[in-house]
C-alpha cells in the first residue's frame, strides 16, 4: 500500500458480532478524517482566497485622470526654464490627488469637459465654470473665482475696455476665457506659452495690455517693480473654477473616489488659506520669471 494511506476492511456478510463492531468503528473513524480532511481543505481554499483579497486590497490604486484645459510639455531641466502656468486648474488637480492620497494623471481635454467625462476618458475635470451646466455633470466649487483684468504701463492712453481696439494685447494660448476677450472688444491677439512672457512684452511695450485673473494681477502689482506698469481696467467675466464629475455617479469602470469624498476635499480647500497663499505664490514666481527673462537672460 502506498505510505499515508489507510485501508477500509469490511465485515464479510454473517461475521460475528464483535468483529463487526470493530469494523463498524474503524469505518466510523475513517469517516471521521475524511470529512475532517476535507473541512481543512475548505479552510485552507477559503484562507487563501481572503489573503488574495487582501494583497489587491493593499494594492495602490490606479492613477485619478483629471482633466484639464492644457498639459505643458514635459521641460528639458535644466536646459530649459520653468515658468508659472497660467490659471489654477493643474494646482488643483495636483492638491486634488495629493489630500485623497492618490497619484494624478493629467489629461488634456482642451474646453471638452462634458465629452470627455461622458467617454470614460477621465474620471473628473478642473475647470471654470464658463458658460451654461453641461448636461449629465455635476460641478463642485473649488472656493477660487475671479475675473479677468489686464497689466498695462501707468503711462498708458487707455481708459476702458473699449479703448484695446487695434492694440496689441498679450494673452497665454491657453486661456481661452482671455482670447475671447480680446477678439471681442477688437484688439489684436498676441499669442504667448506662459504669463511671464505675455508680462514681460508689456514691461518691453511690445503689448500695450496683458490679460490675466484680476485675483493675481492685484497681487504682482504689489511687488514694488511693477508699480509702473500696475495700470488696469475693471474685472470681466467672473468666473470659478470647479471640479466637474459625472452627475449620475461613477461610471463603469473609473477610478474617481465618491463625490462626497470630492465635496469635504473641496470645502476644506475654500475653508483653509490654501488660495490666499496659491495667488501669493503665482504673483512672486511670475515677477522672478519676468525679471530672469528680462533683465537677466543668462542666470538659467
Amino acid at each position: 500500500m502506498g505510505a499515508g494511506r489507510e485501508t477500509i476492511f469490511l465485515p464479510a456478510p454473517g461475521q460475528a458480532g464483535g468483529d463487526t463492531n470493530a469494523a463498524e468503528e474503524r469505518v466510523k473513524a475513517t469517516v471521521g478524517k475524511c470529512l475532517q480532511h476535507q473541512r481543512l481543505a475548505g479552510w485552507a481554499a477559503a484562507l487563501m482566497l481572503l489573503a488574495a483579497s487582501a494583497v489587491a486590497g493593499s494594492a495602490a490604486p490606479a492613477p485619478l485622470r483629471i482633466g484639464v484645459a492644457h498639459v505643458p510639455p514635459k521641460a528639458d531641466v535644466p536646459a530649459a526654464r520653468l515658468y508659472t502656468q497660467d490659471g489654477f486648474d493643474l494646482e488643483l488637480a495636483a492638491e486634488i490627488g495629493r489630500r485623497l492620497g492618490r497619484k494624478v494623471e493629467l489629461v488634456d481635454i482642451g474646453d471638452q469637459a462634458a465629452e470627455a467625462l461622458a467617454a470614460g476618458r477621465i474620471d473628473l475635470a478642473v475647470a471654470p465654470q464658463d458658460g451654461a451646466l453641461p448636461s449629465g455633470v455635476e460641478l463642485l466649487p473649488s472656493g477660487y473665482q475671479s475675473g479677468l483684468s489686464v497689466a498695462m504701463r501707468t503711462d498708458t492712453d487707455i481708459r476702458s475696455w473699449e479703448g484695446l481696439a487695434g492694440r496689441k494685447v498679450c494673452v497665454v494660448a491657453s486661456n481661452d476665457r482671455a482670447r475671447r476677450l480680446v477678439r471681442a472688444v477688437g484688439g489684436q491677439e498676441v499669442v504667448q506659452p506662459v504669463p511671464a512672457l505675455a508680462l514681460m512684452q508689456v514691461r518691453t511695450g511690445e503689448c500695450d495690455a496683458a490679460i490675466h485673473d484680476e485675483v493675481v494681477l492685484r497681487r504682482l502689482f504689489g511687488e514694488a517693480e511693477w508699480k509702473k506698469f500696475s495700470a488696469t481696467l475693471p474685472a470681466r467675466d467672473s468666473t470659478p473654477l470647479v471640479v466637474a464629475l459625472p452627475a449620475d455617479g461613477t461610471r463603469p469602470g473609473s477610478q474617481a473616489p465618491p463625490a462626497e469624498a470630492l465635496r469635504s476635499t473641496l470645502a476644506a480647500l475654500a475653508d483653509s488659506r490654501f488660495w490666499d497663499r496659491k495667488t501669493g505664490e503665482w504673483a512672486t514666481n511670475v515677477a522672478l520669471e519676468v525679471y530672469l527673462e528680462q533683465d537677466a537672460p543668462d542666470c538659467h
